[in-house]
């Protein structure tokens, strides 16, 4: 898996859980930095996509699509549960989480709960932000809810701006002057793999809702498609930005495949 999202943000999420390695721009040596999930809040609890925060807590996830259960080993344990079930098996323990296993839009979310419960890994949260830090030994994700997706100083047209460049760089076979289009809106390193390459390496043009964050001088907006590809259920686009002489440029691309 290439180079992951910076951490930053609270349990609930959007869809990143039986994730596969990004598959973007470029491999890149693993970040021990922390990273950043979406999530989502289903009847008052924090759900997060379980698949990307386990591996990015250091475990592997495996799918057993005909079962319907997804199975965690982590440093000797293993941990097993079936979706649309409360039940967790630990072991040779069994425990209840408050909500469900479900997925969404091809992605497993469990209560945030359930990494402290079944993983061992310990909770944090930032009422300035309103995000959730899991941490487990020298690993750490944040998540985010809605509460955060937008908890950004991108202006909206901006953001709006860069969505619509990034969407004409799928193909740049039309453009002449390749690096003076996308000078407003891209750093010169990401000009240069989209000349070198062509454009990205999926064509499709993204036009779902965007969720973006940021801080003073970094920021994401990712979006997720459905229609992105025929061979896995949907693709999430994540843009990286940075600010650079009070201008906010996309810096990277990745693109993560989702599975259930």
């Amino acid at each position: 898996m290439v180079k992951r999202m910076t951490v930053a943000m609270t349990t609930a999420l959007l869809a990143a859980s039986l994730i596969q390695p990004y598959i973007g721009f470029a491999e890149q040596a693993a970040d021990p930095s922390p990273f950043v999930v979406d999530g989502q809040i289903v009847e008052g609890r924090t759900l997060i996509p379980v698949r990307h925060v386990a591996t990015g807590l250091g475990a592997d996830v495996n799918w057993n699509q005909a079962s319907q259960t997804v199975t965690i080993h982590h440093q000797g344990t293993t941990v097993q549960f079936k979706i649309n079930s409360n039940k967790v098996q630990v072991g040779s323990n069994e425990i209840t989480i408050d909500v469900p296993a479900r997925v969404e839009r091809g992605v497993t979310y469990v209560p945030v709960r359930f990494v402290s419960q079944a993983l061992g890994g310990n909770l944090g949260w930032n009422s300035e932000n309103k995000t959730t830090t899991i941490s487990l030994n020298n690993k750490q994700v944040i998540v985010t809810t809605e509460a955060s997706f937008n908890y950004s100083q991108i202006p909206q047209q901006r953001v709006n701006t860069i969505i619509q460049q990034a969407n004409i760089a799928t193909n740049v076979s039309g453009i002449s002057q390749i690096r003076a289009h996308f000078k407003p809106y891209f750093t010169d390193k990401l000009i240069n793999q989209i000349i070198r390459d062509g454009g990205f390496s999926y064509r499709h043009q993204f036009m779902n809702q965007a969720y973006t964050h940021a801080n003073q001088n970094t920021g994401t907006i990712t979006q997720i498609s459905t229609e992105a590809s025929s061979t896995v259920y949907a693709v999430e686009r994540m843009l990286k930005l940075v600010k650079v002489q009070g201008q906010w440029l996309v810096d990277d691309i990745h693109f993560v495949n989702l599975y259930p």
